[in-house]
């Protein structure tokens, strides 16, 4: 999308203190949590476990652990927030690259905690972001198994149906809609809200090409540029791009995993953009992670289109 009036972006200025946005304060929750080191445990971890969002904030701001951070049993954070239904904190964990589908030592996924759980709008969030309904334990414990609530189990049943696909003379073909008042925001603070205004990359010039593929055993998949076209756009070189974010890291991969990962990615939507590249290549690939400030100097901006909610949230309180 483009902006309506462009604005020209600023030539890096290298890595002084002013351009480095602040970090968050530790919160004095943090001091008083205990971890249990010995099961594995982290601080994301304990505070992920007992709800105190503040906490959790700070990890992942300052990147204080990994967020995929497995204890001794192969739970993460995520496991830990959708057993407990922290909605918040789960969305946190999963927009700073929590792995969606992430396994304990059992094959227990963050989706089978909250169906076990009987934590519906978790269920929802887990599932607007990828994550594998049709996955079970390696005990073979599917999500149907693991309901507690005639509510969870129509859910669960009638996505299922959608997924495999539903006949013509089906009656719930169709979604049932009441009107416009079903939409409007609840007051209910712990409700994830569907329809809230999705955020939106702004630029005064064509987005560069992001890729959704992991590149470490001990993470998830991450949204990546490729460095090549990150020169590109700065008008840099390799050494002068180093010399101005010496806190970005470059990762090499090989360009057949690239390609194979990028288009089996259910996020990649323009096959156009791998014409370039082979499945058996040799050649190695350079990626940088996509950040704020990376898109900053990119010349993108993340903007909501419209602040609807916003302002009748404000006029409520």
């Amino acid at each position: 999308m483009q902006k309506p009036s462009p604005q020209p972006s600023p030539p890096p200025a290298g890595n002084a203190p002013a351009d480095t946005p602040a970090s968050r304060p530790i919160p004095p929750e943090a001091r008083r949590l205990i971890v249990n080191k010995n099961a594995g445990e982290t601080l994301l971890q304990r505070a992920a476990r007992l709800g105190y969002e503040e906490v959790v904030l700070y990890c992942l701001e300052n990147k204080v652990c990994d967020v995929n951070h497995r204890d001794n049993a192969g739970y993460c954070a995520l496991h830990e927030a959708c057993a407990r239904g922290w909605l918040p904190i789960a969305q946190h964990l999963i927009q700073h690259g929590a792995d969606i589908n992430c396994s304990a030592q059992d094959g227990t996924r963050p989706l089978h905690d909250a169906v076990e759980n009987d934590h519906l709008d978790v269920v929802r969030l887990l599932l607007s972001y990828g994550a594998d309904p049709t996955l079970a334990t390696y005990s073979g414990r599917g999500l149907l198994k693991m309901t507690h609530s005639d509510l969870m189990e129509s859910f669960l049943s009638e996505y299922f149906a959608d997924l495999r696909g539903r006949a013509d003379d089906d009656p719930r073909v169709c979604w049932e809609f009441y009107g416009s008042s079903v939409c409007e925001p609840g007051d209910d603070p712990t409700a994830f809200d569907i329809l809230a205004n999705p955020p939106g990359p702004f630029s005064d010039r064509p987005l560069l090409p992001c890729y959704n593929i992991q590149v470490s055993l001990s993470q998830g998949p991450r949204n990546w540029l490729l460095l090549s076209d990150v020169l590109k756009r700065l008008r840099m070189s390799p050494a002068a791009f180093r010399a101005a974010f010496p806190h970005i890291d470059v990762v090499t991969v090989a360009e057949a995993e690239f390609y194979r990962q990028a288009s089996l990615s259910q996020l990649f939507s323009c096959p156009e953009e791998l014409d370039g590249f082979a499945a058996d290549s040799k050649e190695l690939l350079d990626l940088v992670e996509i950040s704020a400030e990376l898109a900053t100097r990119l010349g993108s901006s993340l903007e909501c289109l419209d602040n609807h909610w916003d302002s009748i949230a404000m006029e409520r309180s």
